[in-house]
């Protein structure tokens, strides 16, 4: 008797990320993303899978990478934290490996590993946008704090950069500010404004990419006095809209920040596993390749996705609305 032929063997994938929610929501929205694409996407269904959580930091990424490298991953997707990508994607490009990651946008992880590919923009892209978008307020004299992760020093570097080219004037002092700016993560964000406004300053205050997120809580009377710049949806309604009416129909709730830019590279994963590649050949696929996904078109200069967005919010009663101008 002709013994039966193996299956071909599927994706060695590795997912990496703080992933207790109560350390962070965004593990919450990470594992909801998952859910949903192995769920819905049939590409999927090729993939091995090993989960490490990398603590957020770098002393931990380091050593996830090791991990998934022993473990021979063909690619590894997540490390959301910056600390934790730029720590982990030095060794997974000595090895060979790709990283995708949703959520970190240090500049230095794509300039310096050319293994690692972004699903949002990138610090230089959230600076310059924010910085000219202070411009059109006429916003000329900011104060720019930051939390003290990698993640919000480096976007602090790149929030001054940006206020050198534009011509505006980054002050010492708050009281000599039109506009403050703190750049960290979402914790250290939501303690900085509540400290500012028990402060009794009214002064505008702009947070970053990820206070974008319902649990920086709401406020009775702070429109037009505190606003947060992050993640953008491309102007095509049928693509955001797809990821939003997943989140619905799984969770019966709107998405938090990072789901789109996780199920984005989902799809684009499963892509991968379809076309059967495997290490050796998955750097060079996402180099070159356009993945056609129901969110919209995918491709990379360098490691940047192509048409990335950002977007500015201010919270309100409800939560965070968008600002029009």
């Amino acid at each position: 008797m002709t013994p039966l032929a193996s299956p071909v063997p599927g994706l060695r994938v590795g997912v990496s990320a703080l992933f207790d929610p109560h350390d962070t929501p965004h593990a919450r929205t990470f594992m909801r993303a998952l859910a949903v694409a192995r769920n819905c996407v049939p590409g999927l269904a090729r993939v091995q899978w090993h989960f490490l959580d990398d603590g957020a930091n770098a002393v931990r990424g380091a050593e996830v990478a090791r991990h998934m490298i022993d473990w021979k991953a063909d690619l590894v997707i997540g490390h959301f934290s910056s600390d934790a990508a730029l720590s982990a994607a030095a060794l997974y490009r000595q090895a060979g490996i790709a990283l995708l990651t949703p959520a970190a946008t240090i500049d230095r992880l794509t300039l310096e590993h050319h293994n690692a590919f972004r699903f949002g923009p990138s610090d230089r892209q959230l600076a310059g946008d924010l910085v000219n978008w202070l411009a059109s307020r006429q916003w000329h004299r900011v104060h720019v704090q930051s939390d003290d992760s990698a993640h919000g020093q480096a976007l602090c570097v790149a929030i001054c950069e940006a206020l050198v080219r534009a011509g505006l004037l980054r002050v010492e002092e708050p009281e000599h500010a039109d506009v403050e700016v703190f750049a960290g993560r979402l914790k250290p964000s939501r303690e900085h404004w509540q400290a500012r406004r028990q402060a009794g300053s009214n002064r505008p205050l702009v947070l970053t990419d990820d206070a974008a997120s319902p649990y920086l809580g709401c406020a009775e009377d702070q429109r037009g006095k505190t606003f947060v710049i992050g993640f953008g949806t491309p102007d095509h309604p049928g693509n955001g809209c797809h990821a939003s009416a997943l989140h619905q129909t799984f969770f019966d709730a709107e998405p938090h920040t990072y789901f789109r830019e996780s199920l984005l590279m989902l799809y684009v994963l499963a892509e991968l596993a379809n076309g059967r590649l495997y290490a050796g050949q998955l750097l060079n696929a996402l180099q070159h390749t356009t993945f056609n996904t129901p969110l919209g078109a995918v491709s990379f200069d360098r490691g940047e996705l192509r048409g990335a967005m950002t977007c500015v919010w201010t919270p309100g009663p409800t939560g965070l609305t968008p600002v029009t101008r």
